[in-house]
């Protein structure tokens, strides 16, 4: 689309999320932004000279905001994550076996697996994601990529002399811009991979800098049982096996959430990645932050480590969002397929309505794109998606259908800034 062309995309359903369903509806998008949205015919009789682009039988809404994942693990089912170790139960064996595989992957295929996840996510419907990268060097495969979002540079270390090393890496990298579209935020790992000194380092980075964070937090028991009681499967496995088993830390005699309370770390506005493992006095410290908790439930299936309480964060006020996690703990990227089985496995805590706004204008929202993407509005981005299913619903169906299995093969084309991706 040249840069002062008008274009009125129309289609049988426009779904601006932030409002209702238009039936027969359109955008109309000038310099790559949206100028108006209403009825097609209305908008087509009252400019008759705009070109218009006729989608046909097909439904038209925002791109899929993605909060978490790691797609420089995309390549993981090719570099075999399916190791030893099955004498190690539970979560931490799955940990053994992706620290094993890891290790042997040459540091150059990690930019080849991230352009596959960036093409996936693409082809999936997604607009923006927030990535969680840990190979910094792979950072450039974004250089040319329409996608939005954060790049969450990711560190962990408990070694006092390595983790300064890899302090002054990330203030290296965070002088420069971001690659791309996106910017950077930082992700320190989680409560059981990083020393207190060093967590402290990395938030303290982040909050000079005015940097988001992204933390995986109360993900499964095993954390559980590592932070209050300093026992469990990582005492007795994890960290002898990786060679840290001189650096146990003592009992703290909280819970994980607790932990990040006490440290006074966290801002509003920081992701916790999967909140699994939880009271309701957690969850009453998170909603108090005003932190978005983000869920990973096909991957929290898979590992075995519970169900989020979706209730209870909602009824605290707790935002929360969808993330696909990686393919070391997934089938796909997709996050049609992400909330398709969310509706399965949360049934009406998470009612259709929700599952959209999380996917879409709320991950939007957690990932600086307030405004920009993530509704279908005057002054938004032009950031959408076409779904051609082979039978569209009547429009009172329209929010169910979408959070049913099978959506992802449906998607026919992504466009952001009002131009059609090719990944």
């Amino acid at each position: 689309m040249a840069a002062a062309e008008t274009v009125i995309f129309r289609a049988r359903y426009l779904l601006p999320i932030i409002g209702p369903c238009i039936e027969n509806g359109a955008l109309v998008v000038r310099n790559g932004r949206i100028d108006e949205i209403g009825d097609a015919r209305r908008l087509a009789a009252s400019h008759p000279a705009w070109q218009v682009v006729d989608f046909g039988d097909a439904l038209v809404l925002p791109p899929m905001a993605n909060a978490h994942t790691h797609l420089e693990l995309t390549h993981i089912p090719y570099w075999d994550a399916f190791g030893a170790q099955k004498e190690v139960p539970g979560f931490t064996a799955w940990l053994l076996r992706l620290i094993g595989v890891l290790r042997g992957v040459p540091p150059e295929e990690f930019s080849v697996s991230l352009q596959d996840g960036i093409r996936q996510v693409l082809n999936s419907g997604t607009g923006a994601v927030g990535d969680i990268l840990s190979r910094i060097h792979a950072r450039q495969a974004y250089r040319h990529c329409p996608l939005r979002g954060r790049i969450f540079l990711e560190a962990l270390g408990t070694d006092r002399h390595r983790n300064k090393r890899t302090l002054e890496c990330l203030k290296k990298a965070l002088d420069e811009k971001a690659p791309g579209a996106m910017t950077f935020g930082l992700a320190p790992h989680s409560l059981y991979t990083l020393s207190t000194e060093f967590l402290q380092g990395l938030t303290g980075l982040a909050a000079r800098l005015h940097l988001t964070q992204s933390i995986h937090l109360a993900e499964s028991p095993e954390e559980t049982l590592f932070v209050r009681d300093a026992a469990g499967p990582f005492v007795e496995h994890l960290y002898p096996r990786i060679g840290w088993g001189d650096r146990i830390p003592p009992a703290r005699e909280l819970s994980p959430a607790g932990r990040m309370a006490r440290l006074k770390l966290l801002r509003p506005g920081d992701l916790l990645v999967h909140g699994v493992q939880v009271s309701d006095a957690d969850i009453d410290i998170l909603a108090g932050m005003g932190v978005y908790v983000v869920l990973c439930p096909r991957s929290n299936h898979r590992l075995k480590v519970g169900k989020a309480p979706v209730s209870a964060y909602l009824n605290a006020g707790v935002a929360l969002l969808l993330g696909t996690d990686s393919l070391a703990s997934n089938d796909s990227l997709s996050l049609w397929d992400e909330m398709a089985f969310a509706r399965q496995c949360y049934g009406e805590d998470l009612d259709p309505g929700t599952l959209l706004g999380m996917a879409t204008y709320q991950g939007a929202r957690a990932l600086g794109l307030g405004g920009e993407m993530g509704a279908l509005a005057p002054g938004y981005g032009a950031h959408f998606q076409v779904l051609k299913p082979a039978d569209l619903p009547a429009i009172h169906d329209i929010e169910s259908f979408l959070c049913r299995p099978g959506r992802t093969a449906e998607v026919q084309a992504l466009y952001l800034d009002g131009k059609p991706c090719n990944p």
